[in-house]
């Protein structure tokens, strides 16, 4: 019989601490104001956004929640607010014990810079995502001629996997200029020539066998010894001397 007592007792005790846990806790509201705003922003390499950008978005939308009553903070109304910038792939805020609201931040990195046909210009990401909102400069291969948005997914994402993978090409590419063929000629940083590379069919190939060219011609015959190099076909690199 005091067994049967104990196991009742027992059941009611923790039924009380499960109505209490889900439905008064949730009741008690928190009057305390926000003592600080902590903002961790992460795949930032080339510090497209700091801090500060984030403050000022946030406070420019009446959103920044410094000194706000915890209870009135919503947390996902700053979230929808910071992940609409398209260069914004995840965000997260949310409430810790200290009276604090934490913002983590997960950008999109850059890796070309577009000007397409019909005058826009944004930077795409390694997912060929159009990233619109960077305020500042940053150095990175340009694309420019006859680019629509049916080439963001094709040829610019063809270039961005390559040159992605290799330092080299990062560097070195300073422009890729597509025709209303789709054929393409990229300005290198080094040497005075051009690269007229086609279409971008075998594209990892091609690059792979002018580097080589780079490597053991240009570095003994000079970078500027040439006008043109033609790497369309993709075993072969046809080389055009500069007129003296």
């Amino acid at each position: 019989m005091l067994k049967k007592i104990l196991k009742y007792i027992i059941i009611a005790t923790m039924m009380c601490y499960i109505v209490f846990a889900f439905v008064v806790v949730p009741c008690i509201k928190d009057d305390d104001g926000c003592r600080g705003v902590a903002i961790n922003i992460s795949n930032n390499r080339l510090g497209t956004i700091n801090n500060d950008d984030i403050v000022e978005m946030l406070k420019n939308e009446e959103l920044f929640p410094q000194g706000e009553v915890m209870d009135s903070i919503r947390c996902y109304e700053i979230e929808n607010f910071i992940e609409r910038m398209t260069l914004i792939k995840e965000c997260q805020v949310y409430k810790s014990n200290d009276k604090k609201i934490n913002i983590d931040v997960v950008c999109r990195e850059p890796v070309l810079k577009v000007y397409d046909k019909e005058g826009a210009t944004y930077y795409v990401d390694i997912e060929g995502r159009k990233i619109s909102d960077i305020k500042k400069p940053l150095l990175l291969p340009v694309a420019s001629g006859e680019i629509d948005d049916s080439m963001i997914n094709n040829e610019l994402q063809s270039v961005i996997s390559v040159i992605e993978k290799d330092p080299f090409w990062i560097a070195q590419i300073e422009q890729i200029y597509f025709n209303d063929k789709r054929e393409a000629i990229i300005t290198p940083r080094m040497g005075d020539h051009i690269i007229e590379l086609g279409s971008i069919k075998k594209l990892d190939e091609k690059l792979s066998n002018l580097k080589t060219f780079y490597t053991k011609a240009l570095n003994t015959v000079g970078w500027d010894k040439y006008s043109k190099l033609n790497i369309k076909i993709s075993n072969k690199v046809i080389c055009t001397k500069r007129d003296k």
